[in-house]
């Protein structure tokens, strides 16, 4: 399944490209958007900007962002599962079973949608990792947490949700942002949107990979990652 997603403002990608700020060592564009991958229900972007101690903008990355399966199915759980709290199964919405089952003509797949959807998919998470991103992804290659020197960086929710309600001449939309202030160094190449500030089980909704932001104490990162829904 092609899950390649895109948006944002494009007005954003506009001025970009005209200031050519992919030519400066500051600025980068990663990835832009294609029109062969405008027509997903779910289209966003990521943007990551960095900034010294000074307040000055010491990086921009800006990338079409990549919902994973795991996130896919999730989403369509939450919507259509009519096993809300189902005692005979231990099947809330979102969860999953250890085994296939098939309960009152519903199919529950073991290897769909990972963690109980009791909290938003709200938490921003970093790390160092550089391969491409998959589909299949669950968890960051190398997430930043606070066993490394950058202790600070490790996975948070988001400071700020921006909801847009559409409208005709509106899109649907929401922007969750995150600033992390390192307190080491680091080079971030990554980020990821999960549902929970505990690393362990929880779900991923999104994946991105970028060129690196190197980071010195005392440096800041901001993660946006946006969403629009329908056209």
């Amino acid at each position: 399944m092609n899950s390649t997603i895109v948006g944002l403002v494009a007005a954003v990608a506009v001025l970009s490209g005209g200031l050519g700020l992919s030519l400066t060592e500051v600025f980068d564009d990663q990835k832009p958007m294609s029109s062969s991958a405008t027509t997903g229900f779910l289209m966003g972007q990521v943007i990551v900007e960095a900034h010294n101690t000074d307040g000055e903008l010491i990086a921009y990355r800006q990338t079409d962002n990549e919902v994973v399966d795991d996130g896919e199915q999730c989403i369509l759980k939450m919507l259509f599962s009519s096993r809300i709290g189902d005692v005979a199964d231990g099947n809330g919405r979102g969860t999953y079973l250890s085994t296939n089952e098939n309960n009152g003509g519903e199919d529950v797949n073991n290897a769909a949608c990972s963690g109980i959807l009791t909290g938003a998919w709200d938490v921003i998470a970093i790390g160092l990792g550089s391969t491409a991103v998959a589909e299949t992804d669950v968890i960051l290659q190398t997430e930043l947490t606070t066993s490394h020197a950058s202790g600070t960086l490790d996975r948070k929710a988001a400071t700020t949700k921006t909801w847009t309600n559409g409208s005709d001449a509106t899109t649907t939309k929401i922007v969750l942002k995150k600033t992390f202030t390192a307190s080491g160094a680091a080079t971030v190449t990554e980020s990821g949107l999960f549902n929970s500030t505990t690393v362990v089980g929880s779900g991923m909704l999104a994946h991105q990979v970028f060129n690196g932001v190197v980071l010195a104490s005392g440096d800041s990162i901001t993660v946006q990652w946006t969403f629009t829904v329908g056209d």
